[in-house]
């Protein structure tokens, strides 16, 4: 019995195969199934007895009505039967007949079903089924060594190539009609073993298929497709399997079973089975009749328990077994990973390095909780505050400006939910350890982009005692250090995502701590996806879709500032702001912005004072400035990609020194030029690298000299931080006097206005809330804003009238924006007599009590203060932030490993006829 659909090209060698058997079939009868191709006139002009014409039916519909067609059964009749893509073996046939022959029992035999395009390769050699029902192909994808042909009995075999006996075929029922593709030779095994009767494999039958039978009558079968068919194969037959009682509960946890399986289908990066899942459940769901038919079907022909079946089906023991042996075989990399390990490859010895160098670099954070100074704040003292920071809506103290929050408030949320009963340890111990990830990121990122043993090592020494790094670390430039730390990963993730859509995820949450971190980065970014789709030009949407977190956390800000008329305001650096000396094109292009020269200047002075630091810094860099040269000379055109971000890194930090976008005490601070010089860096690592493959043995001795330059160029930074007083130390217990803490414990919105002498004539007022301002208060929004808006200009001129002596009646507006106290810190050098002058004023004044000099100044309390009112939040402002997680969340499904390990999957389909001949 052979049944086609579609199948003129498999059908000349199918059917010549069945001509030379050395067992020749009584009779051929062939049923096509509406094949639109050349089927019928071949089965027409072969020998085969008849042809029957039939709609387009699955492949156990079409066997069905060949058999219908044939006189009634006589006894020793059997049926061998076969699908237009399953060539027998010339002595299959008589192979299946010599088995039944001497194994009276069997009544059922099927042969070894090897791969087409791999005939020494089995496609399945009987089927089993898990305790919960999977259907499982025994040794598929296995080399056929005769390993396996003492094995006998099986609770399935394969429906396409199985021979049965007609009278048992037509008691059964034949193939289930629910059971359209998968599982149809499984179930009809299992009634068969219900009914008395056994079911086995013969070794020395084969047959050679061209698709499992999902493949029938179809050229190609997505993966949802075979989920689906899959799925539905297996509620089906639980159903049907079931005793009344458990039959109930399985339909019953049908909808809660598919709401955890789509979760496990997005975990396994199959999105499109989610859709898969629930056809297949919601057809569970209604088709009860088909299952009520095949259950009717079974307690007719039923002669046996269920418990003799329970021998042949797979134990969870052997199905880890052979998810861990096999896998998918021919999808498997047989070859092993020769890229080097982290600990054979001296990465862990730099690690243990870049440890102790962070040690060195910040002694005074040891056992510290919280740090502060230079660019750097304390967070929040609970994760609820911190977590609100990350909300869009006010973002300054009296609710002026009102905005979404910077992508780096984000970041520093989910940083300190890391610690979270005290979440500015997390900040400790990030700078603590700094040199040490920056050593792992870019150990792992060179890895994957070469196989040289000496290499990642050498990056990872480079990148971690990096001057730029060093120098962050020492100023607490926290978004510039985690821009650091995450653009190894980033760039190379990037230039890799379009191989797989787990690349994609893995290179898109680096990609987003980045532009959080550095947002001058933002435009090299977008030319590095650029290129990345460049590279891989076949699958360009997985490159494009990890710019999505980057994108849903800066794309508000960048929308923000361009509404507000100031989009270069977007790319202003997170945090408090710090300033520097402006580095020249020649500073920048030596990788040297503000203190890093200067460090080693001073160094150089005392050892050779008519020395250029210029000449050394040159000397430090052209090691790896000569193997960059070398990767452009040798290999141009792997050498493009980097050296566009080589070229966008220099032009990131020139333009850096024209971004004067924030100020500090009145005086304009300009963007970092750190990031585009680690942008620098890398590029100038990925050339390197590319002249490395060339010759990776050559390369070891010039390596030697980059890591030691490297060791060599960390050596000021580290000098000078042990000679000058460190810019972050450990903050204090209380950034706000005791009494201001104690009012902030009943109310956490009290306001302090903060006074803070600057020059002769010059006064600094700010307004603090609760414990005092955090890291998370800053907001870009309000630090790039050109003029004071209208309630901060009228509370300054209060501020001032308090300060000056003035006696005007200042409640009404202390009152509405919930000021308690008068804060007076020290002045400046200079503005003694301004601190002196606002001292006297403010004891003078009845509606203040003085309480008298603390940690932080000099302090006064309101009398008869109002509370202050709540600042409200956009009703969008939490669907912004969970829009974001979600981002950021979909990014960490898809970089997590498969868990599709040693999932089911049947022969492919053969496109090319030339593979079946």
């Amino acid at each position: 019995m052979l049944a086609a659909s579609n199948g003129a090209a498999y059908l000349p060698a199918t059917l010549a195969a069945i001509e030379a058997q050395t067992a020749a079939p009584e009779r051929l009868i062939a049923v096509d199934g509406a094949s639109k191709d050349g089927t019928r006139a071949i089965l027409e002009s072969s020998t085969a007895r008849g042809v029957l014409a039939a709609q387009r039916l699955p492949y156990g519909q079409l066997i069905g009505k060949g058999v219908a067609s044939l006189p009634p059964a006589q006894e020793g009749d059997w049926l061998w039967l076969l699908a237009h893509d399953a060539r027998p073996h010339p002595r299959a046939l008589q192979a299946l007949l010599a088995h039944v022959d001497a194994n009276p029992s069997v009544a059922v035999v099927g042969p070894k079903v090897m791969r087409a395009d791999e005939p020494d390769r089995f496609a399945e050699y009987g089927q089993t089924m898990t305790p919960f029902g999977r259907s499982l192909l025994l040794h598929e994808g296995e080399l056929d060594q005769g390993q396996h042909d003492d094995e006998s009995d099986r609770l399935g075999v394969a429906e396409s190539g199985l021979l049965v006996r007609r009278d048992v075929f037509d008691a059964l029922g034949g193939f289930d009609p629910a059971l359209r593709s998968i599982d149809a030779g499984l179930d009809l095994g299992v009634r068969a073993r219900l009914a008395g009767h056994r079911v086995a494999v013969e070794p020395r039958a084969r047959v050679r298929r061209a698709g499992g039978p999902e493949h029938f009558a179809a050229r190609s079968v997505s993966d949802a497709q075979r989920v689906a068919a899959a799925r539905r194969a297996q509620l089906h037959r639980r159903l049907v399997y079931a005793n009344p009682v458990a039959m109930v509960l399985h339909w019953l946890v049908l909808l809660p079973l598919a709401v955890m399986r789509s979760l496990l289908h997005l975990l396994a990066k199959r999105p499109a089975a989610v859709l898969a899942e629930w056809r297949a459940t919601l057809l569970a769901l209604v088709g009860i009749a088909p299952v009520a038919r095949a259950r009717r079907r079974i307690a007719a022909t039923r002669r046996a328990g269920w418990r003799a079946l329970r021998p042949l089906r797979a134990s969870w023991r052997s199905v880890r077994s052979r998810q861990r042996a096999m896998g998918d075989p021919s999808r498997m990399r047989l070859a092993a990973d020769e890229r080097v390990g982290f600990v054979e490859g001296a990465g862990l010895w730099v690690t243990a390095l870049a440890v102790i160098v962070g040690i060195v670099l910040s002694p005074q954070l040891l056992g510290a909780q919280a740090a502060t100074g230079g660019a750097m704040l304390p967070l929040s003292g609970s994760l609820a505050e911190l977590w609100s920071h990350a909300l869009a809506g006010p973002r300054d103290a009296l609710g002026e400006v009102v905005g979404p929050a910077d992508p780096f408030v984000l970041v520093l949320a989910l940083l300190g939910t890391v610690t979270p009963w005290a979440p500015s340890t997390a900040v400790v111990l990030l700078l603590l350890l700094a040199p040490a990830i920056a050593s792992v990121t870019a150990f792992f990122a060179v890895r994957r982009m070469t196989t040289s043993r000496w290499a990642p090592a050498v990056a990872a020494a480079v990148w971690a005692l990096s001057p730029i790094l060093l120098a962050a670390i020492v100023d607490g430039r926290l978004g510039a250090l985690l821009a650091h730390l995450a653009l190894p990963l980033a760039v190379c993730g990037m230039l890799r995502a379009h191989t797989s859509w787990r690349a994609a995820g893995a290179a898109a949450i680096p990609l987003a701590i980045v532009v959080a971190g550095a947002p001058v980065l933002l435009p090299a970014m977008l030319l590095l996806a650029i290129v990345a789709m460049g590279s891989g030009w076949r699958s360009p949407l997985r490159p494009l879709a990890a710019l999505v977190p980057a994108a849903a956390l800066l794309g508000p800000v960048v929308v923000a500032r361009w509404i507000e008329g100031v989009p270069l305001a977007a790319l202003a650096d997170p945090g408090v702001p710090k300033a520097s000396a402006v580095p020249d094109p020649i500073d920048v292009a030596l990788l040297a912005p503000d203190a890093t020269l200067a460090a080693l200047e001073g160094v150089v002075s005392s050892l050779a004072p008519d020395a250029d630091a210029g000449w050394f810094a040159l000397g430090l860099l052209a090691p790896l400035a000569l193997a960059a040269l070398a990767g452009v000379v040798l290999r141009p055109a792997l050498a493009w990609p980097w050296l566009a971000l080589l070229l966008a890194g220099y032009s990131t930090g020139i333009a850096s020194t024209r971004l004067a976008l924030t100020s500090l005490a009145g005086e304009p601070v300009t963007v970092w030029a750190g990031s585009g010089a680690s942008l620098m860096l890398i590029g100038l690592l990925g050339l390197a690298l590319v002249a490395v493959e060339v010759d990776d043995r050559r390369g070891a001795v010039p390596g030697g000299f980059v890591a030691l330059a490297a060791i060599v160029a960390a050596l000021p930074i580290i000098a000078t931080s042990f000679l000058a007083p460190a810019t972050v130390i450990a903050a204090p217990e209380r950034r706000m006097p005791a009494f201001v803490d104690a009012a902030a414990e009943r109310d956490a919105a009290v306001g302090t206005v903060v006074l803070q002498p600057l020059a002769e004539g010059v006064l600094r007022v700010d307004v603090e809330r609760g414990r005092g301002i955090a890291l998370d208060d800053f907001s870009t929004s309000e630090l790039v804003r050109q003029d004071a808006g209208a309630t901060e200009a009228a509370l300054a001129q209060v501020a001032v009238d308090m300060a000056a002596g003035g006696d005007s009646d200042v409640a009404g507006l202390l009152d509405e924006h919930g000021v308690h106290f008068v804060l007076l810190e020290e002045g400046r050098e200079g503005a003694a007599g301004v601190h002196d002058r606002a001292q006297r004023s403010l004891d003078a004044r009845g509606d203040l009590q003085a309480i008298g000099q603390t940690n932080a100044g000099l302090l006064w309390q309101r009398v008869d203060a109002a509370g202050a009112q709540p600042l409200e939040r956009p009703d969008w402002a939490g669907w912004l932030l969970l829009g974001q997680l979600v981002a950021l969340g979909g990014a960490v499904v898809a970089a997590l490993p498969s868990l599709r390990r040693g999932a089911r999957v049947r022969t492919r389909r053969l496109e090319e006829t030339g593979e079946w001949r």
